[in-house]
């Protein structure tokens, strides 16, 4: 049985062995010291000035911290909004009260930066760097320059980007970069990520928000006093930390290699069997998941390569449900072995119901794009 699927991914065995241990994180100072090693593990993979928060919650929980500590009422915010995520995370400043511009625009395509309007007096531009449902990969320095000339904070969710593709926040301006556990870095469900900019941290001030769960000042209260607010999830931290420390023990930069390798060996097959990938341009194609319109009906697909063949493919959200399916190359599964897999899987599925595939063919299209034999 295998996960091939854009989060929850496939998790290292070495990462599930990490989580086998008793721990009290209220009272164990080993435990505080390991967080934050963590936050200064990830802090440094993203390149972020600020401070790292640890939640316990899946990352739809980071999106709303982001928000609810940045936002109050009648305030402006403009959202990109060219996808599932972007559109939720203009519904979420909705829901706090927030004046709601959005940037529109097509799932397959990128977001146009041109359309951005002036942004004196918005509080905050959001903005979904990888679309997961559309495996579209959004032009982040184009956004950046403009949210730049402006007062606003760039709030982005990089959920499905941060251990499989680089992110330079401090170049790009990044005030709260939203993560998850369960992406690319092929941890356990159930953590939330949040770094947070200094400026951003002013404008928390002023919005004084006064629940309790996400509140970042709460949060810099304890952890300032060496304690956390409420009891973490120790053992999903245990695992992010292992899974984090085997990013570095590989090297990011042979991380980002091998997920580039894998979205384009994924895509190169995809088409070598006749089937259309759902971003028209390769260059935003998300090096994390492929998403691509499904040659069949997505659900007999899905459900032959699961039941029969142990390999879960994904189905997509919102308006490509049914249309569009996904393979997750995405972490620990960002792989020759992994992306062989899941499209023999497929090949075999499609065969199964009357198409003729040659899987062969397919796996040799998938393999010239490998530098490595790994």
């Amino acid at each position: 049985m295998v996960i091939l699927t854009p989060g929850p991914t496939e998790i290292p065995n070495e990462v599930l062995a990490s989580m086998l241990k008793s721990v009290n994180p209220d009272l164990d100072q080993g435990f505080f010291n390991l967080y934050n090693e963590l936050a200064g593990s990830i802090k440094k993979m993203i390149n972020h000035d600020g401070s790292i928060y640890v939640m316990s919650g899946e990352g739809m929980l980071g999106l709303e911290a982001a928000i609810a500590n940045t936002v109050k009422r009648d305030d402006k915010v403009l959202s990109i909004s060219n996808g599932v995520f972007g559109e939720s995370f203009a519904d979420l400043a909705r829901g706090y009260g927030a004046q709601v511009t959005t940037v529109n625009g097509p799932y397959d395509e990128p977001v146009d930066a041109s359309k951005m309007p002036d942004l004196r007096n918005y509080r905050a531009v959001t903005f979904v760097y990888v679309e997961t449902p559309a495996g579209l990969i959004n032009p982040i320095g184009d956004v950046a320059k403009v949210v730049k000339q402006s007062d606003a904070l760039f709030i982005v969710d990089a959920v499905s980007a941060v251990g499989g593709v680089p992110v330079d926040c401090k170049s790009l301006g990044v005030d709260i970069c939203l993560m998850a556990s369960q992406k690319a870095f092929s941890s356990t469900p159930g953590l939330a990520i949040v770094a947070v900019s200094d400026r951003a941290k002013a404008e928390m001030k002023r919005v004084n928000y006064g629940g309790y769960y996400m509140n970042i000042n709460k949060w810099d209260e304890n952890l300032g006093k060496g304690m956390f607010p409420y009891t973490p999830s120790a053992n999903d931290i245990l695992a992010l930390k292992t899974a984090i420390d085997m990013i570095y023990a590989e090297g990011l930069e042979s991380v980002y290699r091998r997920h580039e390798e894998s979205r384009n060996a994924t895509i190169s097959a995809l088409k070598s069997m006749g089937i259309v990938p759902f971003v028209k341009d390769i260059k935003y194609a998300a090096p994390t998941v492929t998403a691509f319109y499904s040659p069949l009906d997505p659900m007999l697909l899905l459900d032959f390569t699961w039941k029969k063949l142990g390999v879960m493919l994904a189905g997509s959200w919102g308006p490509l449900a049914g249309k569009v399916m996904r393979i997750g190359h995405m972490g620990y599964t960002a792989r020759k072995d992994f992306v062989i897999q899941a499209i023999a899987a497929l090949a075999a599925a499609m065969n199964n119901y009357g198409s003729r595939v040659d899987i062969e063919s397919a796996v040799r299209a998938a393999n010239r794009e490998f530098s490595s034999p790994a």
